[in-house]
């Protein structure tokens, strides 16, 4: 049997979005793929609601405690997170207990010695943060920070996702869509025009112009757009 990678958990993941579904159960499957893929013993799911700090995913019952712990108490791995909206990474039990007294304490009590916690933002906010616990101490390497993230990037998408959006609503999503295709079409004649070039060689350009100065693809269509309209 070939082994289940993160791309299967996204996939599933992604293939659930598109049907009526148990967020709970997702929320779920997707912390303990979380878990496993970025090399944790535990984790759990926080967020952020009118009341407070609340418990959404949970790999254990023996994590419960631990999260809601957490989430009646001012310190904490996804307290910090939910302030800095950046993640927070602990890798020894002296360093744990130094930053977080309280929390830190239980955290090694429950017999971990490293805490990853990764910030699940949406649109410029943090609503939550994603927890991982280890056993052994030591810091996580590059790639499980990525798949961390990467997890709880896919965790805020399954959190805000309407489960079935009105049809007006998907409508104004196309309409919004086809206006930034046509904005595109445009910006490649100007180049064409502008530089003596057929229009895949322009969409290239524009393509890598978006790339280089770090800018959606619509932005910089506008902008080739605005330049050309601006010219005597």
């Amino acid at each position: 049997m070939t082994p289940r990678t993160p791309a299967d958990s996204f996939a599933d993941a992604a293939k659930t979005l598109l049907q009526e579904h148990d967020l709970t159960d997702l929320l779920l499957r997707l912390t303990r793929d979380a878990t496993r893929f970025a090399g944790g013993d535990a984790a759990g799911l926080l967020v952020r609601t009118g009341a407070g700090l609340e418990v959404l995913g949970l790999t254990s019952h023996a994590m419960a405690q631990l999260e809601l712990y957490q989430a009646m108490s001012t310190e904490g791995p996804c307290v910090e997170v939910l302030e800095t909206g950046a993640p927070v990474v602990v890798g020894g039990r002296r360093e744990i207990v130094d930053r977080w007294p309280v929390v830190g304490r239980a955290i090694v009590d429950a017999g971990f010695g490293c805490v990853h916690a990764s910030p699940v933002a949406w649109q410029g906010g943090t609503i939550g943060g994603l927890n991982m616990f280890r056993r052994a101490e030591g810091l996580p390497d590059d790639e499980q920070r990525r798949t961390a993230q990467a997890f709880a990037d896919m965790l805020a998408l399954a959190v805000v996702q309407p489960e079935r959006p009105a049809e007006q609503d998907v409508d104004r999503r196309l309409a919004r869509a086809l206006g930034g295709r046509v904005t595109v079409e445009q910006a490649k004649g100007v180049l064409a025009q502008q530089h003596g070039l057929d229009m895949a060689a322009a969409y290239e350009e524009l393509v890598d112009r978006s790339a280089r100065e770090g800018r959606t693809l619509t932005d910089t269509a506008r902008e080739v757009i605005g330049r050309a309209q601006q010219r005597p």
